[in-house]
């Protein structure tokens, strides 16, 4: 599998290379002509390969790399919405980037606190890292936001998904204090 950075990324992510290495029982391989990075599983494990690949894309976008780390673990994720896929040229761009991120990254940052997710917004890019269940939440709330619903309307969203993963991670964590008695 091989992956590219833009080149302001690419001393960060060789930085951490040995270290997902070590940790995803995976080879990296970069190369200095391509400036392409290849990540192989040692083991035939497509599964921490592609855990690295979201870390390394991640990166690529702008998470900073404690954020990007996360990604290693099962059960988080990154959800990337290309803009581009949704607009009709620059003035229109400005106009999406401004409704998800707020006056003062307001909107942003609610849709953050809702979730607990961590988002990041690039020239044409909307990357979002958290659990699976979170990151889901974020995405919609986000293209609710792109497609031109009103900002109460995607606040009232986030409130019911907020009230609806407090009980489902309540559930879970029933659920695993009686599979373990």
């Amino acid at each position: 599998m091989y992956i590219t950075v833009p080149d302001e990324k690419i001393n960060l992510v060789k930085s951490i290379l040995g270290r997902l290495e070590e940790i995803s029982n995976t080879k990296i391989e970069f190369d200095e002509k391509t400036k392409s990075i290849r990540v192989v599983p040692k083991d035939n494990n497509a599964y921490e390969a592609m855990k690295v690949i979201s870390v390394i894309k991640a990166i690529g976008i702008g998470f900073d790399i404690n954020d990007a780390m996360k990604l290693m673990r099962d059960d988080y994720v990154l959800d990337i919405i290309d803009l581009k896929d949704s607009t009709n040229g620059p003035e229109d761009m400005k106009r999406i980037k401004g409704r998800i991120i707020g006056e003062k990254g307001k909107t942003k940052k609610i849709i953050q606190e809702y979730t607990g997710v961590n988002i990041i917004i690039t020239d044409h890019y909307v990357g979002i890292l958290g659990t699976i269940e979170q990151t889901d939440i974020a995405k919609r709330a986000i293209e609710m936001l792109i497609k031109g619903k009103e900002h109460s309307t995607v606040y009232k969203y986030l409130d019911k998904a907020e009230r609806e993963l407090s009980l489902f991670n309540v559930n879970r964590a029933l659920k695993e204090g009686l599979d373990n008695t």
